[in-house]
């Protein structure tokens, strides 16, 4: 599963697990039903971070939140090696963001 699939799949699965459809998301995402829906499916193509910022403010989650996929080591592997791929400045100063505060946590612990 690529990256953005995972992105969709997460999306699509907090939204449902706080019972919100997709119009009170979109809504507080400020956003397009229909853009919602394609960013759900997969088909909309690279998200942009403010846009993934907005539907993770939208679902009342934090970025840390939000890139918890479990505790798989093939999962972890496979998004460490999709996140090389990644050339966009602004996804990285982003992603780096959300490593330091999962690295803050885990050091409390």
């Amino acid at each position: 599963m690529s990256l953005q699939e995972k992105i969709a799949h997460r999306i699509h699965n907090l939204r449902l697990s706080k019972s919100m459809t997709q119009e009170q998301l979109a809504e507080k995402a400020n956003m397009d039903v229909s853009t919602l829906a394609r960013i759900e499916r997969g088909s909309r193509g690279d998200i942009r971070i403010s846009t993934l910022e907005r539907i993770v403010k939208g679902l009342d989650v934090s970025l840390q939140e939000f890139f918890t996929f479990g505790d798989d080591q093939d999962e972890v592997m496979t998004l460490a090696a999709s996140v090389t791929l990644i050339k966009d400045p602004e996804m990285i100063r982003a992603l780096q963001k959300i490593v330091d505060a999962a690295l803050g946590k885990t050091m409390k612990h």
